[in-house]
């Protein structure tokens, strides 16, 4: 078989005709008309429904893991628990982690680990959280960690945030 026979038969069973990005071929849009770019255009596709994927799973579970954690182990005041995690514009549940508390000039930071890195949040306890972050160069976007408290001492439930 040809190359041209491959592209044909892969078109018909695949039942999709591509199209150039308009971009790529002027204002007129062209219907793909070769195997290399057909399968690139497959693959990238392919891509963008895995990122898509991976995205949605990891909001699913971190809707998960977050009412797991407020019906069996949040403890103190969960309305500002909640208000505080849906502030944020994304949520990431990173897991469980142990703390070390440290008291450095007169107020409460809890240390902790994600990914081999150390980080220091400040207790906020009117809010019953504690948080570390990141302000963006425009100074309007902030990220970091926050930490819920559990009924295990020393064990917090650990969020990445974006605002």
């Amino acid at each position: 078989m040809t190359e041209n026979e491959i592209f044909e038969k892969l078109k018909e069973a695949l039942d999709y005709n591509y199209m150039y990005d308009s971009l790529e071929c002027g204002e007129e849009r062209k219907e793909v008309d070769n195997l290399e770019d057909y399968l690139r255009i497959i693959k990238q596709e392919r891509e963008i429904e895995k990122d898509f994927k991976d995205d949605e799973l990891n909001r699913l579970n971190t809707y998960k893991e977050f009412i797991h954690y407020l019906h069996d182990k949040a403890i103190g005041n969960l309305d500002s628990i909640i208000e505080c995690f849906e502030n944020n514009r994304v949520n990431i549940f990173i897991g469980y982690k142990p703390v070390t508390k440290m008291l450095i000039d007169g107020k409460l930071y809890l240390k902790f680990e994600v990914n081999d890195t150390k980080y220091k949040a400040e207790w906020h306890a009117i809010d019953n959280y504690a948080v570390w972050q990141t302000c963006g160069a425009c100074g309007d976007d902030y990220s970091g960690y926050l930490l819920f408290p559990t009924y295990k001492d020393n064990e917090y439930f650990v969020l990445w945030y974006q605002c």
